[in-house]
């Protein structure tokens, strides 16, 4: 996007704002959706209102795609995912009728077509219980065995007891501690070792509130981390805690920081070169965590209404669990703004219980 196309674009926004009634809160949060909406057109060397001219269609999908992206890393729920597509449409809505374009790219079938419904947040699966301590005692046996036999140097299957263990027993979201494919934010390229607090056992995440929150690691982790801290043994507190696995991706930042990486390469593999010039890999993404977590379940032979665990589904089912036992406490590890909303996302156990109850009454 060219300096006049941006400030076109940033003088038609401003037009949209200033005639969109007297709600600041809407004014607000689509002044935000906007601004993320021009990043993400300029980011992909797009003309902004010529190529939503030509292109627009094509352009919307792909948006709607990444909302729908965004949604599966736990980033936003879906129905936040609706309403930012929603400002977009009602956006372009206004371009046409202040002459910038001919036609609203948004409104049609195929352009909204990836976007998430708006029920499934209350559709999503959850790990039982039963789900939870096979996945931890699966990889705890593994881990054990491999440590007996190679100490140290027994990376994999260390690092996948501590993947379950982050994952079951801290709440986080999927896109605060892996990273996020096209999200240029600090907080959303995966967590490191540098926001790991591991005498006071809590994490630093970039949110869902849009700020840094501190996640409560449960003891139920904390070993499992500790123990992978030790085998990673970072040379750094930048390196990530969950680094990818994808070998391209581990060149590409070798020899972005390497001039002599042919000659450095042609001896060491790639992660040893990492670690002896700290140079800091990428973390792993949340596509490629769900891979992992899928296969293994798949050797743990783990499956959830017939199908693999999710990463969504750790924390659903945290949340379930502590519900039960203590609404509030809930509410403080899975960081909901409010006892409401975490009221409201297990609002099945509360009518559940309220059944219960009023059978017994009944039966007195």
């Amino acid at each position: 996007m060219s300096v006049d196309d941006t400030t076109e674009f940033t003088e038609t926004v401003g037009r949209y704002l200033r005639s969109s009634g007297d709600s600041k809160q809407y004014r607000d949060t689509a002044e935000t959706v906007l601004g993320q909406f021009e990043t993400w057109l300029r980011r992909r060397d797009l003309n902004s209102f010529e190529d939503l001219e030509r292109d627009g269609g094509q352009i919307i999908r792909r948006y709607a795609d990444r909302l729908n992206q965004r949604v599966e890393a736990d980033g936003i729920a879906a129905s936040t995912a609706q309403m930012y597509y929603n400002v977009i449409s009602g956006f372009l809505g206004f371009c046409v009728r202040d002459g910038v374009l001919s036609r609203n790219p948004a409104t049609t079938d195929r352009a909204r077509e990836p976007l998430p419904r708006d029920d499934q947040d209350r559709t999503q699966q959850f790990w039982t219980p039963d789900v939870r301590r096979q996945l931890v005692e699966y990889t705890n046996e593994r881990a054990c065995e491999a440590i007996k036999e190679d100490g140290l140097d027994a990376t994999q299957a260390v690092q996948e007891r501590a993947f379950v263990h982050v994952l079951a027993y801290t709440g986080v979201r999927g896109a605060e501690v892996f990273q996020v494919s096209g999200d240029d934010r600090e907080g959303r390229q995966g967590l490191t070792w540098s926001r790991v607090d591991r005498e006071s056992w809590t994490f630093r995440v970039w949110g869902k509130s849009q700020s840094w929150e501190d996640v409560s690691v449960l003891e139920q982790a904390r070993d499992a981390i500790e123990r992978w801290y030790q085998v990673q043994d970072p040379p750094t507190d930048e390196w990530p805690v969950f680094p990818t696995a994808h070998a391209p991706s581990k060149y590409a930042v070798v020899r972005e920081a390497r001039e002599d990486v042919e000659e450095l390469l042609a001896d060491a593999d790639v992660d040893a070169v990492l670690q002896e010039y700290e140079i800091v890999p990428p973390a792993i993404t949340t596509h490629g965590a769900r891979k992992v977590l899928a296969r293994i379940a798949e050797n743990a032979g783990v499956e959830v209404d017939g199908e693999a665990p999710k990463l969504h589904g750790a924390r659903r089912g945290l949340g379930d669990t502590l519900f039960r036992k203590d609404r509030g406490l809930a509410s403080d590890i899975l960081r909901h703004s409010s006892l409401s909303v975490t009221k409201q996302a297990y609002s099945h156990i509360d009518a559940s219980e309220r059944g219960d109850a009023a059978s017994e009454l009944l039966d007195e």
